[in-house]
């Protein structure tokens, strides 16, 4: 029986995350000083419990109305371009920090 190995891409800054976002990677390592950046973009989502809470209560509506406002209020946001495009896309991720204090971004999709 043939075992699946995860397999990590490394990244340490702007360009590389957003390539390894581009590319949907399933498993995205945050290593050394880039990782207190990409901390920051992560904690504007809402983990899957407080969606999950939003949505229930909501019947769905409330999520499509929440996303349109996320869209509102990054139009007119101030953060550079690139921050934006990182911030929207690492959306589709979930993380965990590692033993040795580094980020991992995985698939949302992977936790179901």
């Amino acid at each position: 029986m043939k075992k699946d190995t995860m397999v990590y891409h490394d990244v340490r800054n702007d360009d590389e995350l957003l390539e390894a976002l581009r590319k949907r990677e399933f498993y995205i390592l945050i290593k050394g000083e880039y990782n207190d950046k990409v901390k920051k973009l992560v904690k504007t989502k809402l983990t899957d419990d407080e969606l999950i809470g939003v949505e229930l209560g909501s019947g769905g509506s409330l999520s499509l109305f929440s996303e349109l406002i996320y869209l509102i209020l990054n139009l007119f946001s101030k953060q550079s371009r690139i921050d934006k495009k990182l911030e929207s896309k690492i959306r589709q991720y979930n993380f965990k920090l590692d033993n040795d204090k580094n980020l991992l971004l995985y698939l949302r999709q992977l936790d179901y």
